[in-house]
């Protein structure tokens, strides 16, 4: 069973609400924000749940089944939630903001050095941010080990997850069949993706929990709190240990190459966007007024605000959201939708409804702010983080991090076109890689410090 990963056309030509049969299986895709808000939202109570089939490779054979994006609402769903609603709420999130500018600050130091690596850059300056908040360890560069150790196991999650990839993901049984039997590379990648989940699950904990046995553990992680008072205050210490790891685990496994899309995307928006970088230079000039943003301007830099926004609605990182599943009969609209449907969100036409959005496909920041131009601006893209109770518990924390690293380096540098060897621009065709998650293509572009004064702010940028 494979369903498409971005579409708007089933929306436009059909209906904000499409239900199919795939081998016995209901599906229902809602193509509005209405829609999806009416079952997801406002029913949450009943499609809160997740297909009992469909992740086979991913839960049974990669052993992601500790995630609490695939766990069945419960007990153990419930703990891992209300570690995220301690640590990422608004209020938490700010003791992160010194580490979150402190990469930001190496972000800029790494594009001036090599800035043709930006790519490679963007999944260091966030696996730096996420892995601090979460466990307390700092990590050295590109190449440290426990960087290498969680993004493979990121990288086995997102692969195991392609929508329609793998036969056993329609056919359960076939999770029985031996890795040595004729035609089954499904287990034999498996096997090499499941010892990378278990190291992300694993290693980045254990490290956290010998800083706290060390007494080095800083106070600004989430770890901190969790080893220091609540696993061992618990009732069942070594129960609640597995869901703070867990969910640590998850909160990293979740935030990296999402965000990643979106920075990565970011780039590719400035470059193909120039007049949106000039306005975004000229707010943070006349507020930062020869300084690098920090913090202090979160409210005074709404153009950058509206840049993340527009990022988030222009290119989603989820086209389609992780599918839920009906928890009983239902029927919406005059649709029966049975206990067990499928039922998936189109993020993709939902945040390029041009009866929601003016001229969707392009890239227009000023659309989510007031002015005597625009008295009434379009909705926020939410829906970029999904819904009802199964929305993303980081989405606050993913905010920040975008804000400050990208009002950072548009304040510092331009990003323009790059030149082929005869000095045409070279317009990048901004192509992605879509599956479960899109990322861009690698492309070309110039990134240059903006003035002498710029690369001096640069260089001056040190840790806080």
């Amino acid at each position: 069973m494979s369903l498409p990963t971005r579409s708007t056309d089933g929306g436009a030509k059909s209906s904000d609400i499409v239900r199919i049969n795939v081998l016995g299986t209901n599906i229902v895709v809602t193509n509005t924000l209405e829609a999806s808000a009416d079952l997801l939202d406002k029913r949450s109570l009943i499609y809160s749940n997740r297909p009992t089939h469909g992740l086979t490779m991913m839960r049974d054979l990669c052993g992601f089944d500790w995630a609490v994006a695939f766990a069945q609402p419960g007990k153990y769903w419930r703990e891992q939630r209300k570690v995220y609603q301690r640590e990422y709420h608004p209020q938490a999130i700010k003791r992160y903001r010194r580490t979150e500018t402190q990469a930001a600050h190496t972000f800029l130091h790494n594009l001036l050095a090599s800035p043709e690596d930006f790519f490679r850059h963007t999944r260091y300056v966030l696996g730096q941010v996420l892995i601090y908040s979460a466990y307390g360890v700092k990590t050295k560069n590109h190449d440290d080990p426990l960087i290498a150790t969680v993004e493979h196991g990121v990288e086995a999650a997102v692969a195991a997850m392609s929508p329609g990839q793998f036969l056993v993901d329609i056919l359960p049984i076939m999770k029985y069949i031996p890795a040595w039997f004729p035609g089954a590379e499904f287990q034999r990648k498996a096997k090499v993706w499941r010892k990378s989940v278990h190291k992300l699950l694993h290693v980045p904990f254990t490290l956290a929990k010998n800083l706290q046995d060390a007494s080095e553990l800083p106070d600004d992680c989430a770890a901190k709190s969790f080893l220091a008072d609540v696993i061992p205050s618990s009732a069942d210490p070594t129960y609640m240990e597995y869901v703070v790891r867990s969910a640590l685990a998850g909160a990293y496994s979740a935030g990296t190459d999402t965000t990643v899309s979106v920075l990565q995307s970011f780039f590719l928006a400035m470059t193909l966007y120039p007049d949106v970088q000039k306005e975004a230079q000229r707010e943070i000039d006349s507020v930062c007024r020869g300084r690098l943003p920090d913090f202090s301007d979160y409210d005074a830099l709404p153009y950058v605000h509206a840049i993340v926004k527009e990022i988030l609605r222009w290119n989603p990182a989820v086209p389609l959201n992780i599918v839920h599943a009906s928890a009983q009969d239902d029927v919406y609209r005059g649709y029966c939708i049975p206990k067990g449907s499928l039922v998936v969100a189109n993020i993709w036409a939902i945040l390029h409804d041009p009866a929601v959005y003016a001229d969707p496909e392009s890239f227009c920041p000023s659309r989510f702010l007031r002015s005597d131009t625009n008295p009434t601006p379009e909705p926020d893209p939410d829906a970029a983080y999904g819904f009802g109770r199964r929305i993303c518990a980081g989405q606050y924390l993913a905010h920040e991090m975008l804000w400050i690293t990208i009002a950072s380096v548009v304040a510092a540098f331009d990003i323009v076109k790059a030149k082929d060897e005869a000095g045409r621009e070279i317009v990048p065709p901004g192509e992605y890689h879509y599956g479960f998650m899109q990322l861009p293509k690698p492309f070309r572009c110039e990134i240059r410090p903006r003035s002498v004064e710029h690369e001096k702010l640069v260089l001056g940028a040190v840790d806080l």
